[in-house]
């Protein structure tokens, strides 16, 4: 068993690293950078013509330097002297201006610490504790259930028709690949623990309205928790490796939704006895397909992820991560419950009828 599951986590790390990994691959020349736990410095004359993201790791903008886009820090640090065009949003770690700083756009915190010398130019507002009216986050590397096939903030009006052709065709690659992603994480899962996307998905078929609620609390009090961490630098990697456990949740909850979607469709198409792989590979599909095409709308690609991550995720802390089924009042009757139609238990075998 323990190594069942030993094998399951190092899926799951291969498969985390193949989801960072794919956008980046399918977007080589589309401008703007990501640093994952390590550092960065936009030296002085330089300009990144793009967002900048600092995750776990430190990026400096020296004096002269300057970033034409946003830039996000999440339990990292951040300090600038040049010049940013766009907005800063901060979750967790701290950000230092400098006294030759300029922000253009908004200053967002979100339980992250800012220190501002004089003489800072801060052009926006300036918000902390999740006030964040208005303020959104148009990065191209967005996550599955964090953002969609939209286009970023003003990006017509920067680019010519040609240009912004070419780069909706890097988006269009983008999110096939995301999309490939998805469904060979859904057909290694689903290999690999049929039983637990069973028990997932008769919890969420169950309860969906209970799995909904806890959920959404789950999400509050994990990026809670990852930001208060974060503050704290020696207490740092426990805010990255809780922030990647969220992660794995959110993939979780689409190979749990997907199999679902699967189950239904394949059902209504009448296909005889499919495994649970197929119905979790090609629900998934469906479901990706769906959340990048709603994501042209804006602010519908967050919902829709919020909901299918809210979804895993509660039924993961009811079913402690998929090990018991979600305790039910017994019914009265022998009889299996409508929804658990499917869902019987793999290893016992239907009993003989008993002689009269």
């Amino acid at each position: 068993m323990s190594r069942h599951r030993f094998s399951l986590a190092l899926i799951f790390v291969i498969a985390l690293l193949a989801m960072l990994a794919a956008p980046v691959a399918a977007q080589r020349d589309e401008p703007g950078k990501l640093v994952i736990g390590g550092s960065y410095t936009l030296a002085t004359g330089q300009q990144l013509d793009g967002d900048l993201g600092v995750i776990g790791g430190q990026a400096v903008i020296q004096e002269g330097a300057a970033v034409n886009g946003d830039v996000m820090v999440t339990g990292g640090m951040l300090t600038v002297a040049g010049r940013i065009n766009g907005d800063i949003a901060l979750f967790g770690g701290a950000v230092t201006l400098q006294p030759t700083a300029y922000v253009a756009g908004d200053l967002v915190s979100f339980g992250g610490s800012v220190q501002r010398s004089p003489g800072v130019v801060v052009k926006g507002e300036t918000r902390e504790g999740g006030e964040a009216d208005g303020f959104s986050l148009p990065f191209s590397w967005r996550a599955p259930g964090i953002g969609g096939f939209a286009p970023e903030r003003g990006f017509m009006q920067q680019q010519t028709p040609g240009q912004w052709l070419l780069a909706m065709l890097w988006r269009a690659v983008r999110a096939g690949v995301m999309i490939l992603a998805l469904a060979a994480l859904a057909l290694i899962v689903a290999l690999l623990w049929p039983r637990g996307i069973q028990q997932l998905g008769a919890t969420v078929t169950r309860q969906p309205a209970l799995v909904m609620l806890v959920g959404l609390l789950s999400w509050v009090v994990g990026l809670g928790l990852v930001g208060v961490l974060a503050i704290t630098f020696c207490l740092l990697p426990v805010a990255i490796a809780l922030a990647l456990a969220l992660l794995v949740a959110v993939l979780l909850s689409w190979v749990v939704a997907g199999w679902l979607v699967g189950r239904s469709l394949l059902s209504m198409l009448k296909l005889q006895s499919p495994t649970v792989a197929l119905e979790a590979v090609a629900g998934t599909l469906l479901l990706a397909i769906v959340y990048f095409l709603v994501g042209i709308i804006p602010c519908t690609e967050f919902i829709f992820g919020l909901l299918i991550a809210s979804l895993g995720l509660g039924a993961l802390v009811l079913t402690r991560f998929g090990t018991r089924p979600y305790p039910l009042v017994p019914a009265v009757s022998g009889e299996t419950p409508p929804d658990e139609r499917g869902l019987a238990t793999i290893e016992d075998p239907p009993q003989p009828p008993q002689p009269m």
